[in-house]
């Protein structure tokens, strides 16, 4: 299924052969049909495809349960829910995409995610914090890292 290891923002994951394989015939068919859009969607975009290859479903995208927060995408696996946030840069030169991710934005997070598991009378589901990170740009098969269980404040 795939590998994981410890990353300064939580447990990187690495996606097996398979996941893998599906990820390749997404960028092929990108290739042949190039998307016509920016480049924060074309992330998420590639963000699901990632997740979906893993064996996650997608249940929301750009989900916004607050005036304030939003969360990228919604998922679940095994049981889990995953709040997932997406960071997409052009390329890594001025770091990863993840160093945007500060203390404050992961708070928001906290608290969107909140509010959308109590919206649903979830709030006693298990869930979790996941990032994707999206190094690339449209036209191109991306380089993917999917950081699960990220490091957030307490409550």
């Amino acid at each position: 299924m795939g590998v994981a290891e410890e990353d300064d923002f939580g447990q990187l994951f690495r996606p097996g052969p398979l996941a893998r394989a599906k990820l390749a015939l997404w960028g092929l068919a990108e290739r042949v049909f190039p998307p016509a859009q920016d480049a924060g969607a074309w992330g998420e975009r590639w963000a699901a495809r990632l997740l979906r290859a893993c064996g996650c479903a997608i249940l929301e995208r750009n989900a916004r349960p607050t005036r304030r927060g939003e969360i990228d995408l919604v998922a679940r696996r095994r049981g889990v829910i995953l709040f997932v946030e997406v960071k997409t840069r052009g390329n890594a030169r001025l770091g990863r995409p993840l160093d945007a991710v500060d203390a404050r934005k992961r708070e928001n997070a906290r608290k969107a995610a909140a509010h959308w598991l109590a919206q649903r009378r979830l709030a006693e589901a298990p869930h979790r914090f996941d990032a994707v990170e999206v190094v690339g740009s449209p036209g191109r098969r991306p380089l993917l890292r999917w950081v699960r269980r990220l490091r957030m404040p307490r409550a």
